[in-house]
C-alpha cells in the first residue's frame, strides 16, 4: 500500500453543538475513552495501510491537535522520504464567500499541491466525527474489484441514531447487492423510523478524477467534500460505488452523542468492536505511573488511564490521566478528563469535566443521561453548586 494513497483528512466539521468542549479544540482532538482522541481512528486506518503522509485541513487554530500529533511518528507518518503530516488551518476563512467574493485561491491550491507532489495512485478523504475503525486495504480492494472511479463508505443505520438536525447525508443505491450509487439524499426530512445508508464522509478516488474535480470546483466555486465529489462523479457519468462498513459507528454530533459514545466503551462488546474487530487503534504514548487505588476506593465498571489517584467511589465512568478523586467522593456515569481534581465529599453524576477542572469539597452536580452537565476547561465547581469558567 505504501505510496499508493494520498490521504486528506477533512477536519472542517460541525462543532457548534459540541461546545464548550470545542471552544478551544477542533472535533478531531476531542478526548475519547480515557487515552485516545478522535483523530486517532482515521490516523490508525492510515497506519494500518502503510500511508506515508497525510494532509490535514482544519477550521482554525489546531494547537491541541498539533500537540497530540507532533511528527506523526506514532502512526508511521514521519518517513524521511516523502512522509509527513501537512497541516492547513483557517480553512473556513479561505472558504467563506459572499455574492461578490469567491473562495480564496489557496482553498484549492493547498489540495492540488499536496496531491500532485505525492506518488500516489489514489486519494483517500476521511473525517473524524463519524467514530469508526475502517480498513483502507479492504476499501481499496473493493474499489479495484468494481473498477470504480469513486468509492464511498456507508453504513446502514436507523434515522433515530442521528440527531434531528443532522448535517450528514444518505446514499441512494441503485442496487444494494452491487452497491452502485445513484444519488445523495438529505436526512433531516426522513422519518425517525426510517433506515438509511449513511454517507460516512470517507471515500477513495482515482488521483486524476480528484484533480479534474479541483479544476471544476475552482471554476464553479464549490466546496471540497465527499458529497460534492459524489455529485460531480454522477454528473460526469462515471462509476461510483458504496462500500458497506459493518463495524461500530457513532456520529459525534452533539454533547449527548459524544457522551453516549464514551459510555458505550464501558460495554466490552462495543469496546472490542471498535478497537479490536478490525486493526488495532494507535495513539501517541505517554509514559507515566500506574493509577493508584487507595484503601477507601470503590470501583465498579469504570475505565482509568495512568497516573490517577483514586480514594473515592467511581461507577460506570471514564477517567483520564492524572485525575485525583478524594475520599467519600462519588463519581457515577461521568467522563472526567485529564488533570481534574475532585475533592472529598463530592457527588457527580451524568457529568463531563473537561481538562483541568477543580471540584471543591462538598460540591454536587447531577445531570441526566439525556442532558449531561458539562464543565468547561479550567473551570471550578464550588460547594454551593455555582461554577466558574476557566
Amino acid at each position: 500500500m505504501r505510496n499508493k494513497i494520498a490521504p486528506i483528512l477533512n477536519l472542517v466539521e460541525y462543532e457548534d453543538k459540541l461546545k464548550p468542549l470545542t471552544d478551544r479544540r477542533p472535533v478531531a482532538s476531542l478526548p475519547f475513552a480515557c487515552r485516545y482522541r478522535l483523530i486517532d481512528f482515521p490516523f490508525s486506518s492510515l497506519y494500518n495501510c502503510e500511508a506515508e503522509s497525510a494532509a490535514l485541513f482544519i477550521s482554525g487554530s489546531g494547537h491541541s491537535l498539533y500537540d497530540h500529533i507532533r511528527s506523526g511518528s506514532a502512526w508511521g507518518l514521519d518517513s524521511s522520504v516523502g512522509g509527513g503530516v501537512f497541516t492547513h488551518s483557517q480553512v473556513k476563512l479561505k472558504s467563506n464567500r459572499s455574492a461578490e467574493t469567491k473562495h480564496d485561491p489557496f482553498y484549492y491550491e493547498d489540495h492540488y499541491n499536496y496531491v500532485t507532489k505525492t506518488k500516489a495512485d489514489y486519494v483517500v478523504m476521511m473525517g473524524s466525527s463519524l467514530l469508526s475503525n475502517i480498513q483502507i486495504q479492504s476499501l481499496l480492494q473493493f474499489h479495484n474489484d468494481k473498477n470504480s472511479e469513486v468509492t464511498v463508505v456507508y453504513k446502514k443505520v436507523g434515522r433515530s441514531e442521528l440527531i434531528e438536525d443532522t448535517v450528514h447525508s444518505a446514499l441512494i443505491l441503485n442496487n444494494e447487492n452491487s452497491g452502485e450509487i445513484e444519488a445523495v439524499k438529505d436526512i433531516v426530512s426522513m422519518d425517525k423510523d426510517d433506515s438509511l445508508y449513511l454517507n460516512m464522509e470517507t471515500m477513495i478516488i482515482e488521483k486524476k478524477t480528484f484533480l479534474d474535480y479541483l479544476h471544476q470546483a475552482k471554476a464553479d466555486d464549490l466546496d471540497i467534500n465527499v458529497g460534492n465529489f459524489i455529485q460531480y462523479t454522477l454528473d460526469m457519468g462515471l462509476l461510483i460505488f458504496g462500500y458497506e462498513y459493518t463495524g461500530y459507528l457513532k456520529a459525534i454530533e452533539d454533547i449527548k452523542s459524544y457522551y453516549d459514545a464514551n459510555m458505550d466503551m464501558l460495554d466490552e462488546d462495543n469496546f472490542n468492536a471498535l478497537f479490536y474487530r478490525a486493526d488495532p487503534v494507535r495513539t501517541r504514548s505517554k509514559n507515566s505511573a500506574p493509577t493508584y487505588y487507595g484503601e477507601t476506593a470503590v470501583i465498579e465498571n469504570a475505565q482509568f488511564a495512568n497516573d490517577c489517584e483514586i480514594f473515592g467511589t467511581v461507577k460506570n465512568s471514564l477517567v483520564f490521566r492524572k485525575v485525583s478523586v478524594g475520599e467519600n467522593a462519588h463519581v457515577e456515569s461521568s467522563i472526567i478528563m485529564q488533570d481534574s481534581v475532585i475533592e472529598e465529599d463530592t457527588y457527580l453524576k451524568h457529568v463531563i469535566l473537561d481538562k483541568h477542572v477543580y471540584v471543591k469539597k462538598g460540591a454536587r452536580l447531577e445531570g441526566t443521561a439525556e442532558k449531561p452537565i458539562v464543565i468547561a476547561k479550567n473551570g471550578v465547581v464550588y460547594a454551593k453548586g455555582e461554577s466558574k469558567e476557566g
